[in-house]
């Protein structure tokens, strides 16, 4: 059985993951997974990295994957500064 702690563990261990990748290496389904990964956003665990600042920098025209970029990466999230 696959733990949000796995889940989240991967994400740190990656920087980034797609539902594709923590599927794939957790041998689990997609829904499970994905339940999982939007139940780690409720609890401010995690982020979806904003795909516009994507790995060209600032825009995806130079990227190979543009025409397939619809899927979202997840992040840990960052805790806040301290002021």
């Amino acid at each position: 059985m696959v733990s949000l702690l796995q889940i989240r563990d991967l994400i740190a261990l990656y920087g980034q993951a797609d539902l594709d990748l923590l599927s794939q290496r957790l041998h689990a389904p997609k829904s499970l997974i994905q339940a999982m990964l939007d139940k780690l956003v409720a609890m401010n665990k995690i982020e979806k990295v904003d795909i516009t600042a994507c790995l060209t920098g600032t825009s995806c025209k130079g990227c190979p994957e543009s025409s397939n970029c619809s899927h979202p990466l997840y992040k840990i999230k960052s805790p806040p500064l301290c002021e």
